[in-house]
């Protein structure tokens, strides 16, 4: 039983790993764009000015989304650090376990 829980404690620590470096790579590709909007936007100033808005709606839809995602990431920080400290306590217990099992035997 104790080792199922290592496991699971393990598997769930190396996805919120790999969501993490995903939402990063997200987030590069968002400034890129971002960078890439602007220059395209420096020599129409009219056009971006109508264009944002004519999408006052979206955009703030997408702000939210973001927002969110931004409170996910760093809930996803946390839930590392928790989960981190969680298998090196199991891993402590363990090992006290066995250091007492040892010593019972010797006796």
């Amino acid at each position: 039983m104790n080792n199922y829980l290592k496991n699971k404690i393990k598997n769930r620590l190396k996805y919120c790993i790999d969501w993490k470096s995903s939402v990063d790579i997200y987030l590069a590709n968002k400034e890129v764009l971002k960078k890439t909007d602007a220059e395209f936007y420096k020599s129409r100033p009219l056009l971006k000015v109508i264009l944002d808005i004519y999408f006052i709606p979206i955009n703030l839809i997408r702000l939210l989304k973001y927002l969110r995602m931004c409170h996910e990431y760093k809930k996803n920080e946390v839930e590392i650090k928790v989960l981190a400290k969680e298998l090196f306590s199991f891993d402590e217990k363990i090992n006290t376990n066995y250091n007492l099992n040892d010593k019972e035997t010797n006796e």
